[in-house]
């Protein structure tokens, strides 16, 4: 623990701080940036396998090295093939420590640290992977190049981005750096918890796949109904989606972007205007990190790559694949509503959208149900059978009056310490906006610097991010045809955003609690407070925006 305390201290006392270009060492003086057609074979490796992605902070290397070495090496039960990943900054890092330039103390650990990660890199592993020079000199819109911690975030986020199939995990011991990525949505354990966590991980994705494999399966069926005829009376229905997707999406891209990078905007953006329907959703996975994953659920960037798979590679769409693009159409652009009309050119593009799928609705009511309907009943009864299995009181109460009285006291108690952890979160969250925004008073000291208003900055944008999924996540389990799959929004939020080991509930147990009628109601609360507090964020990022503008650091 004193070796954790020691780097964390001097990672804030600046005295581990170097230039992002800066050789240190044998680490730092290796080739490891991935050929481009390099990066693609370990694109399609993570979707064959390889889809957990573990970024290993210097504290870790140091402190419990054999680990790292059994993470590589070993299969642990129950999860899948995983990578580990070595932050840029953490090898600059461990190439100063083992100079002993920094903490004396720490050269002897340091020593093989380096042996092991520089045989690793030369053999070219394919579990453990440095990241470039290159790719940690690109920056990432309010994280510090000077701050260490920052960097070893941006090294997350960058993979999230890279390869957004896989699950990044930062392992470290070090507390404020876990809470960092957690409200940076990147999920953080220290290493008591890692395994754990990466077994638990294993289970919930393995569940969610059952249920995203039968909604393709239902899909499928319903493209094979060759309903391709119905196409022919709608000629325009894709142009037109196109039209008015293309005109919202320009117009929110440019408002976004000149709001992150004020008059530098034409010199940041992917690929510059006129755009085409193609080149904004390419700006959207570009920027999704930096930007739009601040503004909306980051989750939506399976949206946004639905829309580019089905509407710019020439691939024919039939009539049951356009009905699920109108209704990622309306998702996304309602996820966008809530922060602004954007001119109005939001709601009249919305509502041209949503008469297309009121269109495409009434057509085939008469021969079927609409295809989303038709998926949220599959998920329902997919929910049940698993909830029949798991929880049996949700779904027979007569069942439930004969059990053991103790049987419902355990309940109610094990009830009791879920909605405990929802109080805990609340806490944190409430807890973090008072101190960030205190450090965005304009009166106050932390006001005085760029570099300090940048960093309390970047912690209300990520402050806004985290309130915005956890009260998406209680409305989908608040509307009253909410089913089990609803509560994976909430689940996945919470188990990335404990700091210690406090989550020790499944989701079926969590689904269990927040069906009971007066955890229910205390959510309604919970909701409310939230949508006050996102509403007051706003307010506050305005503010802030504005006088950071008068202030010329913006």
């Amino acid at each position: 623990m004193q070796i954790i305390e020691d780097l964390h201290v001097a990672r804030v006392q600046k005295r581990m701080a170097l230039p992002v270009v800066q050789a240190c060492g044998e680490l730092t003086s290796m080739e490891i940036d991935l050929p481009e057609q390099d990066l693609n074979i370990s694109a399609e490796a993570l979707t064959s396998g390889l889809n957990i992605l573990v970024v290993i902070d210097t504290n870790i290397m140091i402190s419990h090295l054999e680990f790292v070495r059994s993470l590589k090496s070993e299969d642990i039960p129950g999860v899948g093939r995983l990578g580990l990943i070595i932050p840029w900054v953490v090898l600059q890092e461990l190439d100063n420590l083992k100079k002993g330039k920094m903490l004396q103390h720490v050269r002897d650990k340091a020593i093989p640290a380096v042996q092991f990660i520089h045989m690793c890199l030369k053999n070219q592993d394919s579990k453990l992977w440095g990241q470039s020079m290159q790719l940690a000199s690109q920056k990432i819109y309010g994280l510090s190049d000077e701050n260490n911690d920052d960097r070893v975030l941006q090294c997350c986020l960058q993979y999230q981005n890279l390869f957004p199939q896989a699950v990044v995990i930062l392992c470290t011991d070090d507390k404020n750096l876990c809470n960092k990525a957690i409200v940076s949505d990147v999920k953080a354990f220290c290493k008591a918890d890692l395994v754990t966590a990466l077994q638990n991980l294993n289970v919930n994705r393995h569940q969610s796949s059952e249920l995203q494999q039968s909604k393709c399966d239902t899909e499928f069926e319903k493209t094979q109904e060759g309903d391709a005829s119905l196409t022919v009376r709608f000629p325009n229905m894709l142009p037109d989606l196109e039209k008015n997707l293309g005109e919202a999406l320009s117009c929110i891209l440019e408002t976004e972007m000149k709001i992150a990078f004020g008059n530098l905007w034409m010199e940041i953006v992917y690929l510059k205007p006129p755009w085409t329907l193609a080149n904004l959703l390419k700006c959207y996975k570009k920027h999704w990190v930096a930007v739009f994953g601040h503004v909306v659920p980051r989750s939506l960037l399976s949206t946004i790559e639905c829309l580019y798979k089905h509407l710019c590679t020439g691939k024919t769409v039939d009539f049951s694949t356009a009905s699920i693009l109108l209704q990622e159409s309306k998702k996304l652009l309602h996820a966008f509503s809530s922060r602004s009309d954007y001119n109005g050119v939001l709601p009249q593009a919305y509502a041209e959208v949503n008469k297309l799928h009121q269109t495409v609705t009434e057509v085939r009511s008469d021969s079927e149900q609409d295809l989303s309907e038709d998926i949220m009943v599959l998920s329902e009864n997919a929910a049940c059978e698993k909830m029949e299995a798991m929880t049996p009181n949700l779904q027979n109460p007569e069942e439930e009056k004969k059990l053991h009285p103790s049987f419902h006291v355990a309940q109610e108690s094990r009830h009791q310490e879920i909605w405990s952890v929802l109080e805990g979160v609340w806490n944190t969250i409430n807890l973090y906006s008072i101190e960030i925004f205190q450090k965005l008073d304009p009166n106050a000291a932390t006001m005085t610097t760029k570099s300090s208003f940048e960093e309390a900055f970047l912690g209300l944008q990520k402050l806004l991010a985290a309130v915005n999924d956890i009260r998406e996540g209680i409305s989908r389990i608040l509307t009253p045809t909410s089913s089990f799959q609803d509560i994976w929004t909430l689940y996945n939020f919470l188990i990335s955003s404990e700091i210690n080991n406090s989550i020790k509930f499944t989701a079926e147990e969590l689904y269990e609690c927040v069906s009971q009628e007066r955890y229910r109601e205390r959510l309604e609360v919970g909701c409310c407070q939230l949508a006050q507090l996102e509403h007051t964020i706003k307010q506050c990022h305005a503010s802030v925006h504005a006088e950071a503008k008068n202030r010329g650091w913006l």
